[in-house]
């Protein structure tokens, strides 16, 4: 582990120089010529940044190595603009002028996205692209990262209590898709849905959601998508900023309070942040506890640097110590046994049957400047440490709460990318991987996972060429190595295979994006993507989440050949995206229970298998804003999954979504005396019966949902103030959704459930 931590101590050791810097410098106006005073300008190579004056203004140092630029403006009710440009024959000292006109929208657009490689405008990415504000997680209403990204077209989650669940994009969760932490790749055991990612959303600027095969950068499991969660930018320099945020919440007693403060200096930068989650049981739209379903969570984030003319360097620490409630059958009969009353005295504090989670991070995110190019070296080590307690009443009628599962996964990652840019053209070329480490405790009763070795290293190379105009064309190739060994040990209840198995892969994508006009494009994306076998799919041979569940050391990987199409069009007052998608999977892996009965346990053995399978469907949304005080705002989702060769006798995968239509109308001015940007919205979210199910799953009965948000800004001396209050499921809905884990032991949903909620935002 020292070794490790001193190549991120390493990657610090920047070189400055001495001689003047180059400066930026222009005028931000409307598109009637008229200055804009306050627009956010971002240089994105080294994440410093300033602000237009009175006059449209603006100014910004340039570090000496830096000889192109990718910068992004943003301003409210204007449309977001990156622009690249190459500082050429300027010499160091020099002035380098760039005046921008950007222009008004009533339109809520899309913004400038860095998860795919190249920093670019939504609207010139080849294949389906959602981002997620700050701003935007913080008003839904919801006590999870997963549970608000699912607000987004074509985004689910698997709902496990209130803490668990994982994302799910377009009806593939799990391994099959990657969640990264500011360009890190999470690895916390996400083979099951019970396993929640740990990631403190309020450290995040934006989340980034690649719906579709993203391997190119990423490796094996991006079959599915990718969500990035980028941290906030450190503060400009010479400054103190920072931000408290108090949520709370009705139907759970629940509280959220999360305070950040960041400086910089003329070069040297630093920030914390400390955020408290936690939630009592909650009720459902009878009006009945649901047991069992409390959280506590806690997180401490830092970081520091330096932004120097040889390049910025940062290393970055997150901590997460959570304990979330779960249910099983175990845990029912206990809460519901006459000594639980006596025995389950908290009604906040986790005392049986909860996973108990750590997790350590420590990044570093580098920047090296080579003239035109830049060379980003990022590199990661976890820790992640996954307790069950589960519990009991024992012979002396006392509360027992025995751990019977724990695990601790050590992964090192490590990301390279030089990125050329050629006039119009970029070209990438990268290399990453992991080493992971598994250590599981066989002294517990129950072994999810045995201890193993996985060791990955993939080489990839993108492009992005600009062919006329109005026609761009992005393509790539990558290769990856991935080796797993497994070193199990036999307990009363496991037995599990031992594997050494390699595998190996040739990916590719080709996407084009072709302009019919200036408000009107087409995008076509054909990407081949793959995953590996997880551990407990190769290796599994005994009792697991209450059933015998038996793996195959044989399996193949998962491969996946997906098309996605994009047709965009934006007037004024409207605009309407359309991206359907068809995604052909090979050797798609899933369980299957077999007339075999189990040797322990009780029951049938569970086997999984693999087969071929498609999915496919899409996303509709259309946004209206006929005048500038009124948006109409609706979506449609829809996934359709089959077993094409149903060799098993399954026709459809399990947990697949219901199909979901949301609509909202939403009212908000500019000012309203001392309200600053003050809204109401009203929505709607209809989910879809959904009667094509797996095997042994129940269907799910159609049901609607109701919420709504109303929020202001109020000046406080020189700062701003956002309060806000979110209702969700405001007509106390009884119902159960399709993708929760717990559904088969008929538990519902969330009821209604009303968040008050303010930030405020401080700097000097």
């Amino acid at each position: 582990m020292y070794d490790k931590l001193s190549l991120l101590i390493l990657l610090l050791m920047g070189v400055t120089h001495t001689s003047a810097q180059s400066l930026l410098a222009g005028k931000i106006t409307d598109q009637d010529g008229n200055p804009l005073f306050g627009v956010n300008v971002l240089l994105h190579q080294n994440q410093t940044g300033t602000v237009s004056l009175e006059d449209g203004t603006y100014q910004l140092d340039i570090p000496n190595n830096l000889k192109v630029l990718t910068l992004e403006y943003t301003f409210i009710g204007y449309r977001a603009q990156s622009k690249t440009i190459n500082l050429g024959g300027v010499a160091p000292g020099g002035v380098y002028t760039l005046d921008i006109s950007l222009v008004e929208t009533l339109l809520e657009l899309q913004e400038i996205t860095v998860t795919t490689g190249f920093v670019k405008e939504q609207d010139a990415v080849s294949y389906p692209i959602e981002t997620m504000l700050k701003k935007e997680i913080l008003g839904s209403g919801e006590v999870t990262l997963p549970r608000a990204l699912a607000r987004n077209p074509g985004v689910y989650f698997s709902s496990f209590g209130t803490g668990g669940g994982q994302p799910v994009i377009r009806g593939l969760s799990n391994n099959n898709l990657v969640m990264l932490n500011n360009g890190i790749k999470q690895e916390v055991y996400q083979f099951s849905s019970n396993h929640p990612f740990m990631i403190d959303e309020f450290a995040a600027s934006h989340v980034e959601i690649v719906k579709g095969p993203a391997s190119l950068q990423y490796g094996s499991d991006a079959v599915g998508g990718v969500i990035n969660v980028i941290r906030e930018r450190p503060a400009r320099p010479k400054g103190i900023e920072g931000d408290f945020t108090s949520q709370y919440f009705t139907n759970t007693s629940g509280y959220l309070n999360s305070l950040g403060v960041k400086g910089s200096l003329d070069k040297f930068f630093f920030g914390f942040r400390g955020s408290l989650k936690s939630h009592k049981d909650f009720t459902d739209g009878n009006d009945e506890v649901v047991d069992n379903t409390r959280i506590n969570e806690y997180n401490l984030s830092a970081h520091t640097g330096v932004r120097t003319d040889a390049g910025m360097f940062s290393v970055n620490y997150n901590f997460t110590d959570a304990e979330y409630g779960i249910q099983n059958g175990p845990q029912i009969n206990l809460f519901a046994s006459p000594l639980a009353s006596t025995l389950l005295t908290e009604e906040r504090k986790n005392q049986v049957w909860y996973q108990d989670l750590v997790n350590h991070l420590i990044s570093s995110n580098n920047t090296v400047f080579l003239g035109k190019s830049t060379l980003n070296v990022d590199l990661g080590y976890q820790a992640n440490i996954r307790e069950l307690v589960a519990g009991g009443i024992d012979p002396q009628e006392q509360l027992v709460a025995p751990t019977v599962v724990s695990m601790q996964m050590n992964t090192f990652t490590y990301n390279a990318k030089l990125n050329i840019p050629k006039g119009e053209n970029n070209l990438i070329f990268g290399i990453n991987g992991a080493s992971i480490e598994n250590e599981a405790d066989e002294g517990k009763p129950n072994v999810v996972m045995p201890d193993a070795k996985i060791n990955d290293i993939g080489f990839y190379a993108i492009g992005d060429f600009q062919l006329a105009k109005n026609l761009t064309l992005t393509s790539g190739l990558r290769y990856d190595f991935r080796n797993m060994k497994s070193f199990p040990v036999a307990t009363d209840n496991t037995d599990r295979f031992t594997v050494d198995n390699t595998y190996n892969r040739v990916n590719g994508s080709l996407g084009i994006t072709y302009n019919f006009s200036e408000n009107q494009f087409f995008k076509a994306n054909l990407a081949r993507g793959f995953r590996s076998p997880n551990l407990p799919e190769l290796t599994q041979n005994g009792v697991h989440a209450g059933r015998f569940e038996r793996g195959d050391p044989d399996l193949d990987a998962q491969s996946n050949y997906q098309i996605d199409l994009t047709y965009h069009l934006h007037t004024p007052w409207a605009t309407l995206n359309v991206a359907p998608f068809y995604n052909l999977v090979n050797n798609y892996i899933y369980v299957v229970m077999t007339d075999e009965e189990a040797p322990v346990g009780g029951g049938m053995i569970f086997q999984h298998v693999q087969n071929d399978a498609v999915l496919l469907g899409g996303e509709v949304a259309l946004d209206i804003h006929p005048v500038s005080w009124l948006g109409l705002h609706g979506s449609f989702s829809m996934v359709r999954a089959d077993i094409t060769d149903d060799a098993e006798g399954v026709e459809h995968p399990t947990f697949t979504p219901q199909d979901r239509f949301t609509g909202e109308i939403k009212l908000q001015q500019e000012e309203i005396g001392f309200l600053k940007r003050p809204y109401f919205s009203i929505e709607v979210m209809n989910f879809f019966e959904q009667n094509r199910t797996g095997q042994n799953e129940a269907s799910t009965p159609a049901y609607t949902l109701f919420n709504a948000r109303i929020g202001t800004s109020v000046s406080l001396g020189r700062q701003e103030m956002d309060i806000y209050i979110t209702g969700n499921n405001l007509a106390n809905e009884a119902y159960i959704d399709h993708l929760s884990v717990t559904k088969p032991l008929g538990l519902n949903m969330m009821g209604r459930n009303i968040m008050f909620g303010l930030r405020l935002p401080f700097s000097s």
